[in-house]
C-alpha cells in the first residue's frame, strides 16, 4: 500500500503571483525558487520554501480558467493541500479500488516537473487534495 509521505505544499490562489512573491519576501524575508507556466492547468505557479513545506501561489492566465472561476468566487485563497507520495501511479489505482472519486484517473505534469492528481472533493470532506510525487524539490541542493 502506498502511504502519504508528508505535506508537500499548500496551493495558494491569488490574482497576482509577483505581488504574492513581493509580499513573502518583504515581509517575512522568502525567497521564490522561480516561476513557471503551466499551460495545461493555465496558471502561473511559484513556489516559496518554508521549512519542508512549500507554498505554491496560482495565478490564472486566462479568463474563465478554473483558478480564475476559484477567485471570483471564492477571493485570493487557499485552493487546496498537497500530500507527497513516492509512486503516485499505485495511490491513484489504490485510491480507484477503494471507490475514491478522482479529479484525475491517471498523474498528469505539475509545477517543477512533479507529477500530480487531485481527489475530487467529494471524498474528501470538501477539501480539494492534490498527490504530488517529485523526482527532486524546487529549490533542491540534491
Amino acid at each position: 500500500m502506498t502511504r502519504i509521505g508528508k505535506i508537500d505544499h499548500i496551493g495558494i490562489a491569488v490574482r497576482s503571483v509577483d505581488s504574492a512573491i513581493e509580499l513573502y519576501e518583504s515581509i517575512f524575508g522568502l525567497k521564490a525558487t522561480g516561476v513557471e507556466i503551466n499551460a495545461e492547468f493555465q496558471v502561473k505557479i511559484c513556489f516559496i520554501p518554508i521549512g519542508e513545506v512549500l507554498v505554491e501561489f496560482l495565478e490564472p492566465t486566462e479568463a474563465g480558467s478554473p483558478y480564475d472561476e476559484f477567485i471570483k468566487e471564492k477571493g485570493e485563497a487557499i485552493h487546496h493541500i498537497a500530500y507527497s507520495v513516492d509512486d503516485i501511479d499505485s495511490m491513484l489505482e489504490e485510491m480507484g479500488e477503494k471507490g475514491i472519486k478522482l479529479l484525475n484517473e491517471t498523474s498528469t505534469y505539475g509545477g517543477a516537473g512533479s507529477k500530480i492528481a487531485f481527489i475530487d472533493p467529494v471524498s474528501t470532506n470538501q477539501i480539494l487534495i492534490e498527490l504530488v510525487e517529485r523526482s527532486k524539490r524546487p529549490n533542491s541542493q540534491e
